[in-house]
């Protein structure tokens, strides 16, 4: 069972990373199938309500500094979803947060923050899209994670790394 839903998982991913990377948004029946296959896995033994509700917490917390800071960069108060985040993005953060510990949860956001940012970078020059496909770059991040689990044995989502 545990093999099924993730395999589900990567699909589901897999079709986030497509339909952001080609419209730049990704169907909304998506992000609730991803919520309902993560929180499968997170039922599994072992998930602690806790570190839910830390990560829930957390996207809030970078969300609202968000606002706060491009609102007194821009001297107004400022819709951060028009043109600096995106709801979509929120919404994956939300989806897959009870895939992590809470420790691991913050790593992958600022390592995922890195990767894409970096990433989409060097492919700028290929491409002339300017906005960052945010959710679909890290989806893919999840799927490589869910196979260096797979394929190391090592649990990057909820082993504490961070002591």
């Amino acid at each position: 069972m545990n093999l099924i839903l993730h395999i589900l998982l990567s699909v589901l991913l897999g079709l986030a990373f497509y339909q952001d990377w080609k419209f730049r948004a990704i169907s909304w029946l998506v992000f609730p199938l991803i919520t309902i296959v993560a929180l499968l896995i997170f039922l599994q033994p072992g998930g602690a309500w806790s570190n839910l509700g830390s990560n829930l917490t957390f996207v809030i917390v970078v969300i609202g500094s968000l606002f706060i800071y491009v609102s007194m960069r821009e001297k107004k108060l400022t819709n951060i979803f028009e043109n600096h985040f995106g709801i979509g993005d929120v919404l994956f953060f939300i989806a897959i947060s009870p895939l992590f510990g809470s420790t691991n949860f913050i790593l992958f956001f600022i390592s995922g923050m890195i990767l894409s940012g970096t990433f989409h970078l060097i492919i700028l020059k290929k491409v002339d899209q300017k906005t960052i496909p945010l959710a679909g770059y890290l989806s893919v991040y999840v799927v490589m994670l869910q196979c260096s689990v797979g394929l190391s044995g090592i649990d990057f989502f909820t082993r504490n790394f961070i002591q």
